[in-house]
């Protein structure tokens, strides 16, 4: 039996994932940004276009760390699958399946790579939008009294 509270709990879930997803990665872009604003200048004194210039030239490491640690890293595409999710979540609308997993992987093989990192927090999101797919995981004994 399809229940009204259950379908709420899934996009409570899925809301709270994407709150999470937009609050990491304005929280990441600000600190990456507040690290290098500072030292602009220094790292651009003629101009910002081309400013990491030949990709990965030894004289321009320190300005492509920079980028990819900032604008260029996924905090983009995160601000940008939070939004979705809130969106979706908002509207009432269910998320692909697999949304969940997506990120799940991800997560997974970021952490896997950079242990020491903040990519763990991405886990709470991801199992958050695996357990709004999966509602019979969220509350197992709502699903047997259906």
């Amino acid at each position: 039996m399809f229940k009204f509270e259950q379908v709420q709990k899934e996009w409570d879930m899925q809301l709270w994932a994407g709150r999470l997803l937009i609050f990491v990665a304005v929280g990441h872009l600000l600190l990456a940004l507040a690290s290098i604003i500072p030292h602009l200048a220094l790292m651009a004194p003629e101009q910002l276009p081309g400013v990491t210039g030949v990709p990965w030239h030894p004289l321009h490491l320190d300005r492509q760390a920079a980028f990819w640690s900032s604008l260029g890293s996924f905090a983009g595409p995160q601000l940008l699958w939070g939004v979705w999710v809130t969106v979706a979540s908002r509207a009432g609308q269910p998320l692909p399946r697999g949304t969940g997993m997506a990120l799940l992987v991800l997560t997974v093989v970021q952490v896997t790579l950079v242990p020491l990192s903040g990519f763990w927090i991405n886990l709470l999101p991801a199992l958050l939008l695996l357990a709004s797919e999966n509602p019979s995981w969220a509350a197992p004994n709502q699903s047997r009294k259906a």
